[in-house]
């Protein structure tokens, strides 16, 4: 009798263990699929918040691109259509032909910065440097410009990557300009193999870079450098100016060697 009862002592121990197992394998497979189900929706969170980033920075551009063609607008309605309409007067009235030949070179050097803003010219054939090398000319009569070109391998750049670039570049000249009260711009292109660094400052009066993050300008610049996966930081005071500092991996964005 005492082994029989002993051998039912055994067979609920040995069927509490094997519930007690259960239980706790029960238990821990709940929690991987609750864990895995949390890494689940904060992928997809991620990607949520990944899409409505790319779409408002798609929508500033078409809004920073509107702008462009309303100023581009105005400049061909104010500045060229204004001086062809002072040439025809003045041809009319028989003025003096070097005051015509005057304004019929302004007109033609108005013509030719709206075609340049436009499009830019033998981007497809043209390195980059030299790209930007033709776009800082003009400001050379307006700003000490020092820019440093720093080539160190020949790595032709597609023309996303280029024209990319070289509109970022045309917009933070502007944007000194209009906003920096600069005396100096600092330019500094380097290319190697493995990388391309561009590094655009100036020595103006700066700005305060949180307040202007989501300002359209930093808006359609970061756009742009999303574009050719790169990255960049803006570091601006009122005593050191602003700088921007532009990365891209060689690897990562298009391009084709010779």
């Amino acid at each position: 009798m005492e082994k029989w009862e002993n051998s039912g002592l055994v067979i609920q121990w040995f069927f509490g263990i094997l519930f007690f197992i259960f239980l706790l394998v029960f238990l821990m497979v709940l929690l991987v699929r609750e864990n895995f189900r949390k890494i689940e929706y904060a992928k997809i969170e991620e990607e949520k918040m990944k899409l409505l980033h790319q779409k408002s920075l798609m929508e500033t551009n078409i809004i920073v691109q509107e702008k462009e063609r309303t100023r581009i607008a105005a400049d061909i309605h104010d500045e060229l259509i204004g001086k062809l309409a002072v040439i025809q007067l003045k041809n009319k009235t028989g003025d003096l032909e070097n005051e015509v030949n005057g304004l019929l070179k302004h007109a033609i050097n108005i013509a030719r910065k709206i075609s340049h803003d436009l499009s830019l010219p033998m981007i497809e054939y043209m390195p980059l440097n030299e790209l930007i090398e033709n776009i800082i000319i003009p400001w050379r009569r307006h700003y000490t410009v020092n820019y440093i070109q720093d080539i160190h391998d020949d790595v032709s750049l597609s023309y996303n990557v280029k024209a990319q670039l070289t509109r970022v570049v045309q917009e933070l000249l502007v944007n000194i300009n209009k906003h920096s009260g600069a005396g100096n711009i600092f330019i500094h292109l380097r290319q190697t193999n493995k990388r391309l660094s561009l590094i655009v400052a100036d020595d103006g009066t700066g700005f305060d870079v949180k307040a202007n993050e989501n300002g359209l300008g930093q808006k359609n610049i970061e756009f742009r450098i999303d574009q050719i996966n790169g990255r960049y930081k803006v570091r601006s005071s009122k005593s050191r100016g602003t700088s921007y500092i532009f990365l891209a991996d060689i690897n990562s964005i298009e391009h084709e060697r010779n």
